[in-house]
């Protein structure tokens, strides 16, 4: 079996922190702050890129294999101006997540709630929040001019087919969601670093 990425390994590790803010009675404003900040401060102990000088150096490495975010969620490419991740690394956790057999409510209702409040962000199950807050993270280690990179999500497509979108990131990456789509047909996500 294939060693899994470092998402993977570290969620497992806290599935059953996550599988309570998930649960909790908390609003969706509540369970992303909760889940945001467990992210960070996992996130913290584990993320280190002080060596990019700037973005291009982080593409070198990344294209070669050898950046902190292959080992963070696997391997991708480029296209365009995109990142297409080729798996989600939270498939693996699909079955730690579920309760007899099924997902729990949280695991469909939790995506909806989360696009209609945060419009500009667009997820496919709960475990995108801390997977993105993950990315981010690690971007913003990036030194770019005055300020640092940013991880922007442009889609996410489930192992089905399905597609959902962020406009915001839609309208940074000057695609169309039918070349987006083309782009990561068979594939898991499409973000980019600005």
């Amino acid at each position: 079996m294939p060693q899994e990425c470092l998402f993977t390994r570290l969620i497992r590790e806290r599935k059953d922190e996550i599988r309570d803010i998930l649960g909790s009675e908390s609003d969706i404003v509540e369970k992303v702050v909760m889940l945001r900040r467990l992210a960070r401060g996992i996130a913290k102990k584990h993320f280190n890129i002080n060596n990019y000088q700037n973005l291009d150096e982080f593409y070198t490495d990344y294209e070669s294999g050898r950046s902190p975010l292959v080992e963070l969620e696997g391997a991708g490419f480029k296209d365009n101006n995109l990142i297409i991740l080729k798996k989600c690394p939270a498939v693996a956790l699909f079955e730690d997540f579920k309760i007899d057999e099924e997902f729990p409510d949280y695991w469909t209702t939790l995506p909806q709630e989360y696009m209609d409040k945060f419009k500009n962000e667009a997820i496919l199950h709960p475990l995108c929040i801390v997977h993105q807050t993950f990315r981010d993270l690690l971007a913003s280690q990036i030194p770019k001019g005055r300020g640092v990179v940013h991880s922007i999500g442009v889609a996410c497509r489930s192992g089905s087919g399905k597609v959902v979108y962020s406009n915001f990131g839609l309208s940074t990456s000057s695609l169309t969601k039918a070349e987006v789509d083309k782009i990561i047909d068979g594939f898991a996500c499409a973000f980019h670093l600005m």
